[in-house]
């Protein structure tokens, strides 16, 4: 009896370490700090220094930052 209960314990961490190597933890958290905290991305305020037309090169991101457009 224990053991067809621990057949599923085992294929979930089979298959959970499957799912989540290609989607490691360390580059979500590295992606995230280096998109807020890039040296590529400017400020709000640095933004509004900006004249009209140099503000058209920028775009805000999901942190509220400024950077280039692609």
């Amino acid at each position: 009896m224990r053991r067809m209960r621990s057949w599923p314990v085992i294929g979930m961490v089979c298959l959970g370490s499957t799912v989540f190597q290609g989607c490691p933890a360390g580059g979500l958290i590295t992606g995230f700090l280096s998109e807020c905290f890039g040296e590529d991305t400017i400020s709000q305020g640095e933004y509004d220094d900006l004249n009209v037309f140099e503000q058209l090169l920028y775009e805000e991101n999901d942190c509220g930052r400024y950077e280039e457009r692609l």
